[in-house]
Order: structure tokens, then C-alpha cells, then sequence
């Protein structure tokens, strides 16, 4: 392998590319065909036009039909043989590339999955969602047209300098310094371009971003008569973008410039001497048109890997984009054994837990200290940002706490695999979240074995049952996307059927009946006691008949338990709770 060679190879190992080599690995009979075949489709493509050159030379110095004749059946196959040559590498290449594509993307979903919430928190969705999808993309442009297409380049032109030598020795010689050129083209530019390329897929990102925000926020923005102003922003994103590929768009053409430049200067090199060799009488007059095919096509491998070098800083940023995903830490780490019974009686307990979302930001708990006993309901009372949903948060092992610990049955939840652990608990969030599927599948997430009569009967404990039967398609109509053919209300009681499926030991309620009216919540009221009997229940909510219903109450201030009991006892006791409660009442009275 020649020096420009080991320099690429070294560049792709320091700055990114060797893990996208190492995924290779399992396909490495697949690429190997795939290199395979491109080395025979070129040469063929080279053998084919030089025979062809060659009988044009003879034909011309006078040579006789039968020595031209036998030659044209062995044309034929070259050009079918290369036709099938070029399938195949087409074949290979693009199957190991789009097979590798959806390995990555299922990873990566994986290493989201892995690390969400806390990622979230400093990455927009839209421009996860670029990862997910553009920045895997473009790794097809190194997994099918380069990856296997640098070996071909470097095979080719090795075979064909040699069979350039038996015509005469000092051809090659006249090459090899055109051939270093051409590959060494790529690394003059490297640092512009690499600049270039994080920049340009840097932009794409907030583009994609700001689009699905437009999206995800279009009632919004047509009810608030956003428009100017949003299509303002996403225009200053894509006039970046703008900028951004256009300077990548002219580095590319003084690159291709140099590129052809190169590689004109090789053929008149060429012709000009293989002309002075004729002259010279070292050379027979019937190969210097084939030393003119073999050097026009000599250049059309490394040509192609070259342009293939050009957008390397394109593909090196999408591999770093997608390699900050896939090497990110885990927000928790998933190293617990434990698995507890679904059907034992459980108890929660948060331990002088203290947390925060980062270590420059204060404390959001303080010392918190309480238990939920099993069959239980357990409110979780305070003002908007005392810490409630951090503790439903750490409960699930979104965050690990930064002090203390929190158990279930006096195992600390650390201690416990992850699916175990969410196998336990169940969720009725206030923010209800429906696929893009039928409203049976989005039940049916609360248990995926469930049956269809086990699906309707949990949508008759959550009062959804005869709504759902009124739609056209009953069950299987489709929820659309997030669910917007549906009201709050609507979304709120499908996820407390989710619940009801599910059945798990351990209940959370974050402001479960915030979007009902007050029918609707009587009669869910109903069906939520139902499914707390035997649960250890853990609530977060404002609604003062919420409150009511708790068997004990936990007030936080300021990320601290205060105060505990039920409500009555807290409002005779006439502290921070009894404050809090007036001035909610006092905000409904007026």
C-alpha cells in the first residue's frame, strides 16, 4: 500500500472511521464481493476498450482480418462480463451499506432511549431526529461508495501500471507522480473542509430542528398568528444553511479543479512520450492506442474515490455526530441483578435523598425523607418547582439521586435491573402521549400480550369504552398523530385504560385528572380507586379534590418535606399547607 494510502487509512482511525470500519466486520464477505466485483468491473472496463484499441491499431499499420476477426467474440464477453460485474458491486455494496444503515439506526434509538431524559435537556428533538435520520444517511456515502471503493482504487491502478510495464518500463514511471497527486488532492483542503463539514451538518441539525418544532407547534403558531414571526426564524436557519453549503459547494469546486487538472496534465504527459517512444522506434505503433485507453481509465477509480475524499468532511461529521450519541454515558447505569415479585406487598421510601439536575445548580431536594406504604395513596403536595416530579423522575431512574437512596421494600432501587424496576411501576402522566396507531395498539401498550377482550375491558374501567365504540372504526381507528383527533379528556382516559392493562404494584398519578371536567372526574374518581386497591399509589397534583382523596399528604417547600398527614390534621395544623390551600381556593373564588 502506497504512503497517500496509509495516510488516509491513519486519518480514518484518529478522526472517527474506525469504529464505522469495525462495523464492517460482520458484513466483511459482503464487502469483500463488493470489492471483488468493482476490481473485475473496472478492469474490464479497462481490457474491454484496450482490446478494442488494439485491433484499431493493427487494422490500421494493415494488419490482416484474421488477425482481428477471432478477437471480437472475446469483446463481447468483456462487455457482458463487466455489465454483470457492475450489478454486483451495486448489489453488494448498497446491501451491506442499508443493512448496516438500519443496524445504526436501531442502535442509535437504543443509545436515546438509553440516555433520555437528561439528554434532552441539552439536546432539541429535531435535531436528535437529524441524527436519527440525515446523519445515518450520509453514512451510506462511506459504507457503499467508499469504504470498498478505496481498495478498488488502489487494486486498480497497481494492476494496470503493470500491465503498462510490459509494453514498455518507463510509462509507469511517467504516472505514479499523477497518481500520488490525485490522492494527496483531498488532504490539502482537510482542514477547511473538515471545518466545513461539522458547520454544514451543524446548521442542517437546527434546520431540521426548527422545522419539526413548526411542525410539533402549529396550533400554536396559527393561534397566536405566528407565522411571520416563525417563518422568520426557520428562514434565518436556512439562510445560514445557505451560506454554510455554499462555501462547502465552492472548496468542492477548486478541489474537482485541481482534480481534473491533474489528471489532464497525466494524459498529455503520457501521450507525449508514448508519441516519442514510437518515434524512437521503442514502442510498436499498434499500442499507442492502448496506452491511451489504459491511462484515461487508469484515473477513473482514484478519480471516484477523490470526489469520494471531497465530502469526507461531510461523512467524518455525521460519524462524530452519530458517535456522540452512541459513546454517550448513561445517564443511569443499568448494572442492578434484583428482580422483585410483581405480586409482593411493596413499600416505598425516599432516604434523606438529596438531587440536582447538574452540579452547578442548586439542590431541587433537600434532605427529602418519606415512605408510601403498600396499599397506600400518597400525595405529593407544593408550589410548581418544590421537586414533585423529580421524585416521581427518581423513582423511575430517570436521574440516579445525588444523596441518599430511595428503596422499594427496603431494596435500593439501584440494586434493580431497569425492566424490572419500570415493570413495577405504572404511569398515568398529565402529558399523554398516542402513537400514530390504532387506539387498540395504544392501549395495548400497557401490556403488548393482551388480548382484544382484555384491551376493551380496561377501556370500560377507564369510562372510554362507549366513545371509543362510536368511532367509525371502533378500536381500530386511528388515534393520529399525538393523539390530536382527540380531546384532553379523551387522551387522559385512554392512558388510565394503559394503566388498568398494565396493572402494576406500584401506581403514579402525575395530575391525572388535570384535562376532565367535573363529570368526567367522578366517574374516573371511581375507576382510579378501583385500580389503587392494593396499590402502594404515589399522586402529584394541584386540585384540592385530588388532594382529598390521599390517605396521607407529603408537602415539600423548597425541595424539603415540611410537613405530612392527612389533609385534615395538615389544614388544623395551620402551616405552609393551610396557606396553600387558601390561596388556591381564594384563586377560584375569584
Amino acid at each position: 500500500m502506497d504512503k497517500n494510502s496509509k495516510q488516509l487509512f491513519k486519518q480514518l482511525r484518529l478522526e472517527g472511521f474506525h469504529p464505522l470500519l469495525n462495523y464492517l466486520m460482520p458484513y466483511r464477505k459482503g464487502m469483500s464481493l463488493s470489492v471483488l466485483s468493482g476490481i473485475l468491473h473496472h478492469l474490464l472496463g479497462i481490457i474491454g476498450p484496450a482490446l478494442g484499441a488494439y485491433l484499431v491499431g493493427v487494422a490500421v499499420i494493415g494488419g490482416k482480418k484474421e488477425q482481428i476477426l477471432p478477437y471480437l467474440p472475446i469483446l463481447g464477453i468483456l462487455v457482458t462480463a463487466r455489465i454483470v460485474m457492475y450489478y454486483s458491486d451495486m448489489w453488494f455494496a448498497h446491501e451491506v451499506a442499508f443493512r448496516i444503515l438500519v443496524d445504526f439506526r436501531i442502535k442509535l434509538y437504543n443509545a436515546i432511549e438509553r440516555v433520555a431524559p437528561a439528554y434532552l435537556l441539552k439536546q432539541r428533538s429535531g435535531e436528535l431526529a437529524a441524527t436519527l435520520m440525515a446523519d445515518v444517511e450520509v453514512l451510506e456515502w462511506f459504507f457503499a461508495h467508499t469504504a470498498g471503493a478505496f481498495l478498488v482504487a488502489v487494486a486498480v491502478p497497481l494492476i494496470t501500471l503493470g500491465m503498462m510495464f510490459t509494453m514498455h518500463w518507463i510509462l509507469p514511471l511517467i504516472l505514479l507522480p499523477f497518481i500520488f497527486i490525485l490522492f494527496s488532492i483531498p488532504f490539502w483542503f482537510k482542514k477547511k473542509a473538515d471545518q466545513q463539514g461539522v458547520e454544514t451538518r451543524e446548521r442542517l441539525a437546527a434546520v431540521h430542528g426548527e422545522a419539526i418544532d413548526g411542525i410539533q407547534g402549529l396550533r400554536e403558531i396559527v393561534s397566536f398568528n405566528h407565522k411571520s414571526g416563525y417563518t422568520a426564524r426557520l428562514s434565518r436557519y436556512s439562510e445560514s444553511l445557505y451560506e454554510s453549503l455554499l462555501a462547502y459547494g465552492k472548496r468542492m469546486g477548486v478541489e474537482g479543479a485541481y482534480l481534473n487538472g491533474v489528471s489532464s496534465l497525466a494524459m498529455v504527459s503520457i501521450l507525449v512520450v508514448s508519441a516519442l517512444l514510437v518515434v524512437q522506434g521503442s514502442l510498436n505503433k499498434q499500442w499507442l492506442p492502448v496506452i491511451m485507453i489504459l491511462a484515461a481509465n487508469i484515473f477513473s477509480p482514484i478519480l471516484e474515490v477523490a470526489a469520494m475524499g471531497r465530502n469526507f468532511s461531510i461523512i467524518l461529521a455525521a460519524a462524530k455526530r452519530v458517535a456522540a450519541v452512541l459513546e454517550t454515558e448513561e445517564t443511569v447505569k443499568d448494572t442492578g441483578k434484583i428482580q422483585l415479585n410483581k405480586s409482593n406487598e411493596l413499600k416505598i421510601a425516599f432516604h434523606d435523598v438529596d438531587f440536582t439536575y447538574g452540579k452547578e445548580l442548586p439542590l431541587v431536594l433537600n434532605k427529602a425523607s418519606f415512605q408510601v406504604n403498600h396499599g397506600e395513596t400518597v400525595a405529593l403536595v407544593g408550589e410548581s418547582g418544590v421537586g414533585k416530579t423529580t421524585c416521581i423522575n427518581l423513582l423511575q431512574r430517570f436521574w440516579d439521586v445525588t444523596g441518599g437512596k430511595i428503596t422499594i421494600e427496603g431494596t435500593d432501587i439501584r440494586s434493580l435491573s431497569l425492566d424490572s424496576l419500570r415493570s413495577l411501576i405504572t404511569v398515568v402522566p398529565q402529558e399523554i402521549y398516542l402513537f400514530n396507531l390504532s387506539i387498540r395498539e395504544n392501549i395495548r401498550m400497557g401490556n403488548p400480550k393482551a388480548t382484544d377482550e382484555e384491551v376493551e375491558k380496561a377501556a370500560k374501567a377507564a369510562h372510554i369504552h362507549e366513545f371509543i365504540m362510536g368511532l367509525p372504526e371502533g378500536y381500530d381507528t386511528n388515534a393520529g398523530e399525538r393523539g390530536l383527533k382527540m380531546s384532553g379528556g379523551q387522551r387522559q382516559r385512554l392512558a388510565i385504560a394503559r394503566a388498568f392493562l398494565k396493572d402494576s404494584p406500584i401506581l403514579i398519578l402525575d395530575e391525572a385528572l388535570s384535562s376532565l371536567d367535573t363529570e368526567n372526574e367522578r366517574l374516573l374518581q371511581q375507576s382510579l380507586n378501583d385500580l389503587r386497591k392494593g396499590k402502594t399509589t404515589l399522586i402529584v397534583a394541584h386540585r384540592l379534590s385530588t388532594f382529598k382523596e390521599a390517605d396521607r399528604l407529603v408537602v415539600l417547600q423548597d425541595g424539603k418535606v415540611t410537613e405530612t398527614g392527612n389533609h385534615t390534621s395538615l389544614v388544623q395544623r395551620k402551616g405552609y399547607y393551610y396557606d396553600l390551600i387558601n390561596a388556591q381556593i381564594a384563586s377560584v373564588a375569584v
